[in-house]
């Protein structure tokens, strides 16, 4: 077909990109590319989306209507911006189409079935990052007109594709065309948003008194929306209706945050958050953006959203449903430790001890998960732990709060966590087997509390309370020692990754002495292990020291010569890595092995 296809040649095709047959489906697919260069389809398409709403809809059948959604979806995607960089397939969206879809779209949205509903949105959201506001003036206020539908889907539907549409205001570099943006929103949303906030506030109240689940769970999912636009809106700058309004405000994010309602929770969910655990995570993302920011209005209230998020932090359980809520929590409370101006709320030696005790090692502890990514997805595992993409892991939160901890109050956390790390080690050693899990937390609360300055070079500033070698000594060296790789294996990679980190202070000898045990770790059948021991092989090889002239200069501490006693041994073991086709690529033992081969030239 080379010409327009019409309504019902549109649902042929459609409906044959479903067929099972290979050649089927290429060939409609090759219809629908050819029929999109022609005026005048993105509309018929929409038309025939429109179908769903009436008996039409119902011949046609969900899954070609479906179809049709993700179809136009990806017209928009990649034609509406005719200056898009990666072309746009020949697409051709007239301005009388143009006009046409933007004045249809968002009640079409409203209207349709959720599969589509959520099609609509996307496209809604890709117009938007092109034409709004200055081509688009009227979106907005037919989404905020939506705020007063009766229906919760049509009214979930609209902040879904609100809070899309504005996320574009965060991360993003101050412009006054930014700010004009933004304004124009503000302008239009913030008196609408509080009202809709509190009002489905009052909903929640008396639907929770009726025990009414059904009707909770979207007011919940509404609620979590507004707080995200609340979060994309205040991004940039606390704005003054916000400021006028935050009594108000604050006043509904506290009622959640104590929020409990049986109906919302299943005890025996493990992996999804509930409808509650989403909302106060987005409420706390929102306390810790006025946090980090010192905002002034916003410091008469702390007190109290300390004490809720504590509590809250408290409450969670280990499994992985809580882990955003978790996660946000202590990022929250970490903004507010490591600030002077907060230090009062926690300068009480029994605070920082119910903070250690009850939030920091618990979060910093192994998890069954943790256990099961270690073994089953070890490339996510090494990406999070030791690249540092799981941010917002527990681990890596907790580690923040305790590195803030030290900034205002290292004598006192130093002291607390050493005898914890003390009475962890004691307990390992009388049951090594079964506690390990203790020796592992142990290991990370020292690295907690040890590293005063860091980047990608290694550490540069220790915290002189800590004997960071003798521990070294007495707990790392050992694990090193140990070559039955399927004993403690976890252990085994907390202990290459202390030494890896602090490479800056160990000596040559030390290096000499630690790059044997490196290489027996290599053939380690397990992942993550030979991959710490790679990639901390080739920090040491790079690791710089004082050449001692006194004129400032570097040299590498361990060269070519040094290395030459273990090549053998070292390349053996790399390319063991490297030639076993049971595992995946491992960049970081390639790394390790073209580090090794220009040391071995120097």
């Amino acid at each position: 077909m080379t010409q327009q296809l019409t309504i019902e040649q549109l649902q042929t095709v459609l409906s044959q990109t479903l067929s099972p047959d290979a050649q089927t489906r290429k060939t409609a697919e090759g219809h629908l590319t050819a029929a999109q260069k022609f005026p005048g389809h993105p509309l018929s398409v929409l038309q025939l989306m429109a179908s769903a709403n009436g008996n039409a809809g119902a011949a046609v059948g969900l899954t070609v209507l479906q179809s049709a959604a993700v179809h136009f979806k990806n017209i928009v995607k990649k034609g509406w911006d005719a200056e898009n960089e990666d072309g746009t397939d020949g697409i051709t969206i007239t301005d009388h189409d143009r006009n046409l879809i933007k004045s249809h779209l968002v009640e079409l949205m409203c209207t349709a079935p959720p599969q589509i509903q959520a099609q609509c949105s996307e496209a809604i959201s890709l117009i938007a990052a092109v034409d709004f506001p200055k081509k688009w003036d009227n979106l907005l206020p037919e989404l905020i007109q939506k705020f007063n539908s009766p229906d919760p889907n049509i009214v979930n539907g609209v902040l879904a594709t609100a809070n899309s549409i504005f996320k574009r205001f965060r991360y993003i570099n101050r412009s006054e065309e930014l700010y004009a943006d933004i304004l124009y929103v503000l302008e239009r949303i913030q008196a609408p948003l509080l009202t809709l906030f509190k009002t489905t506030g009052q909903a929640v109240d008396a639907y929770t008194t009726a025990n009414d689940k059904q009707k909770l769970v979207p007011l919940f999912q509404s609620l979590r929306y507004m707080c995200r636009i609340f979060y994309s809106l205040n991004w940039q700058d606390l704005p003054e209706y916000f400021e006028d309004h935050m009594q108000e405000w604050m006043t509904e994010f506290s009622k959640y945050l104590s929020y409990k309602n049986p109906l919302l929770e299943d005890p025996d969910e493990e992996i999804e958050p509930s409808p509650i655990d989403r909302l106060q995570a987005a409420i706390v993302d929102n306390l810790f953006l006025y946090a980090d920011k010192d905002e002034e209005p916003f410091i008469p209230f702390l007190p109290n959203f300390t004490t809720l998020v504590w509590n809250l932090l408290l409450g969670v359980t280990t499994h992985s449903k809580h882990d955003i809520l978790a996660t946000t929590c202590i990022k929250f409370l970490s903004s507010l430790v490591g600030k002077p101006m907060h230090k009062s709320l926690f300068q009480d030696e029994s605070t920082l001890k119910q903070i250690i005790t009850n939030i920091v090692i618990p979060n910093l502890k192994i998890r069954e998960a943790d256990e099961e990514r270690f073994e089953d997805d070890p490339q996510e595992f090494i990406m999070g732990d030791m690249e540092g993409s799981d941010s917002e892991s527990r681990r890596k939160r907790s580690g923040d709060l305790l590195k803030a901890m030290c900034r205002q109050f290292e004598a006192q956390t130093t002291s607390i966590c050493s005898e914890h790390i003390a009475a962890m080690l004691v307990e390992f050693s009388i049951n090594p087997s079964d506690n390990w899990i203790a020796k592992d937390a142990a290991i990370h609360l020292m690295l907690g509390i040890s590293i005063r300055a860091e980047s990608n070079q290694g550490v540069s500033s220790i915290n002189d309370k800590v004997n960071i070698m003798e521990f070294f000594s007495a707990n790392i060296l050992t694990e090193l020692q140990d070559l039955n790789h399927s004993i403690r294996p976890m252990v085994k990679a907390a202990a290459i990754k202390y030494a890896s980190t602090f490479r800056n202070q160990f000596t040559k000898e030390h290096i000499a002495a630690l790059m044997p045990l490196l290489i027996s770790h290599l053939n380690s059948p397990n992942v993550v292990v030979h991959t710490y021991s790679a990639s901390a092989v080739e920090k040491f090889l790079v690791c710089k020291e004082d050449d001692g002239t006194g004129a400032g200069r570097k040299r590498i501490k361990f060269n070519g010569q040094d290395l030459k006693p273990f090549l053998e041994p070292l390349f053996t073991g790399l390319f063991a890595v490297v030639d076993n086709t049971d595992w995946n690529e491992n960049e970081y033992v390639m790394k390790c092995v073209m580090r090794t081969l220009n040391s071995a030239r120097e």
